[in-house]
């Protein structure tokens, strides 16, 4: 006699909208810049060839681009209302 087994993988019927997708934080992404900078930092570069000093001068420039990215949009959020605030009273005068 052949058992009849059903799982809750068999039963599950996934939903068309449904979609998995993993979120980095700003903070994330600003520790990873941070230690990216604090990696490279302390390397002597007299001993480098001319290739490797150009990668940590990438690592680093694109490391502070990132933070000031973020930085950049926090302000933005934290200060909104402040700057609409200022354009109002410019227009009262």
């Amino acid at each position: 006699m052949k058992e009849d087994l059903t799982t809750m993988d068999d039963a599950y019927e996934p939903l068309e909208d449904s979609v998995e997708f993993e979120t980095t934080s700003r903070s994330e992404y600003i520790s990873s810049a941070y230690y990216a900078i604090a990696a490279v930092s302390e390397i002597d570069t007299e001993l480098m060839c001319p290739e490797d000093k150009k990668r940590k001068k990438n690592i680093i420039r694109k490391s502070l681009r990132i933070i000031d990215n973020i930085i950049s949009e926090l302000d933005g959020e934290l200060y909104e209302d402040f700057d609409e605030e200022d354009d109002d009273d410019d227009e009262e005068l």
